[in-house]
């Protein structure tokens, strides 16, 4: 379909851009030399002058046409130069930006920073360390005195905490049985049937189980001290265990029978009947009563003397021991983390210095080639500007000269060239690629040497926490 000419005409407006440069990438626009021919007019003007016999033949200056092609000319170049210094002063300031000597003196710091905040902490923790060392010697002493007093050459008995759980359940278990057992029996003679025997039941539950973890904790355990007086009280007490246990399930199996048969005074006729014929029960469920009682209270006092070490006080000493021996090793572990985390957070900043000094490097060269390039496109820019006002002008002067009738001036003859604008790149304060190179070079070395020592001083602060060990050293 063939386009109109109207539409032809707004469609070359539109595609006709609205300079006389040709499209590119490069920072300096190239002249369309074609355009600029057309938009001048200069082969008309040319025709028009050299009809004209202008300029005339003795001229040996450029003519108003001639200079107006120059000064276009020279006005691109001074836009492209001055466009030229601007990006120049860009570079320049990243360069400076990039401040390497900011940066040396911070790695040339951070040595003493680390090395310091190593020993600060260290010493710190040292502190706090020496004085719990100090109770754990003090408590081991403690101990080491107390089995050289006792004649005891064992450890001390030690039970796990998921071991002890399990003990105290049995206790627990024991007394919910003889509540439930004692407070069915018992409920036969109680108004409240089997609500009634368990709160009875409970009173003698806990009675008699904790009758059998008193005997077992403080009193049967003297049997095994070296102090014969403490052994004798041991040998009473288990006398004396036993007799109130016995006392104890025989009061209330003779309770189950007396209390169904009497409405009060039970607690006298219970007494009387202890102190006639004791186990003289008349129903074999007051006996199996008393039998499951004293079987409880045998299993509590086995259960509890299961415990803890048997020789009396030895479990209290070695247990003070170990919380000291925990409280100091909890310590030393969590300031070995914390001077950790002090040499992760200096080796990280030291790496990220060195990351850092990487990227400026690369941002150095980058932006070095990157001048480099912008100058030696300055300089091809320059040439392709000459070169395009000599297709101007011999556009120009071609179409006068073939409408003249007489001679050209002599100059019509010569090429034109473009006064070069020198490019000044101040240079001051920037670093020579060489010297920053070496200058690279060195930090690095430093940064490495920096790490070993980082590194060796944290070996050495954990040496002397660990090292507590042998100044104050258990017995």
């Amino acid at each position: 379909m063939k386009v109109p000419k109207s539409f032809a005409k707004i469609r070359e407006l539109l595609d006709r851009p609205s300079h006389a440069y040709l499209p590119s990438t490069e920072t300096f626009a190239e002249l369309d030399a074609s355009r600029l021919t057309g938009d001048l007019k200069l082969r008309e003007r040319g025709q028009e002058r050299g009809s004209q016999s202008l300029p005339k033949p003795e001229e040996t200056v450029f003519d108003a046409v001639e200079a107006e092609v120059v000064e276009l000319v020279s006005a691109t170049q001074k836009r492209s130069h001055d466009q030229l210094e601007n990006d120049l002063s860009g570079y320049r300031q990243r360069l400076i930006d990039l401040d390497f000597e900011a940066r040396f003196s911070a790695i040339r710091s951070a040595s003493q920073i680390g090395l310091t905040e190593i020993f600060a902490e260290n010493q710190m923790g040292l502190d706090d360390l020496q004085p719990l060392r100090e109770d754990v010697k003090e408590v081991a002493d403690w101990r080491a005195d107390f089995r050289q007093r006792n004649r005891l050459r064992r450890p001390a008995k030690k039970t796990s905490a998921r071991g002890t759980t399990l003990k105290w359940l049995l206790i627990v278990f024991l007394v919910l049985v003889e509540l439930v057992v004692n407070g069915e029996l018992l409920s036969k003679s109680n108004e409240l049937g089997l609500v009634g025997g368990i709160i009875e039941a409970t009173i003698f539950a806990f009675l008699n189980i904790g009758v059998a973890l008193l005997f077992a904790f403080y009193l049967i355990v003297q049997l095994n001290h070296a102090n014969v007086l403490r052994k004798f009280i041991g040998l009473v007490s288990l006398l004396l265990y036993l007799a109130l246990a016995i006392g104890i399930n025989l009061a209330l199996a003779h309770y189950r029978e007396v209390a169904g048969t009497f409405v009060s005074g039970a607690d006298q006729i219970i007494l009387q009947r202890l102190q006639a014929d004791p186990f003289g029960l008349v129903e074999f469920r007051s006996w199996v009563l008393f039998g499951l009682g004293l079987l409880f209270s045998v299993i509590a006092l086995i259960d509890g003397l299961s415990m803890r070490d048997t020789y009396p006080g030895y479990a209290a000493v070695d247990k003070r021991l170990e919380k000291a021996r925990a409280k100091f090793v909890a310590q030393r572990q969590n300031l070995i983390g914390e001077l950790s985390d002090v040499r992760d957070d200096i080796v990280e900043d030291l790496r990220e210095m060195q990351t850092d000094l990487s990227k400026r490097r690369t941002e150095h060269d980058t932006i070095v080639t990157a001048r480099a390039r912008k100058l030696t496109l300055f300089d091809v820019h320059q040439e392709h500007l000459e070169k395009a006002a000599n297709l101007l002008l011999r556009a120009y002067r071609d179409a006068n000269v073939k409408a003249r009738s007489t001679p050209a001036p002599a100059h019509f003859g010569s090429g034109f060239a473009l006064k070069r604008i020198a490019v000044q790149l101040p240079r001051d304060g920037e670093w020579n690629s060489e010297d920053l190179q070496r200058s690279i070079r060195e930090a690095q070395g430093h940064l490495d040497a920096l790490l070993k020592d980082l590194s060796a001083r944290f070996e050495e602060a954990i040496k002397t926490y660990l090292g507590l060990d042998l100044i104050t050293p258990d017995k």
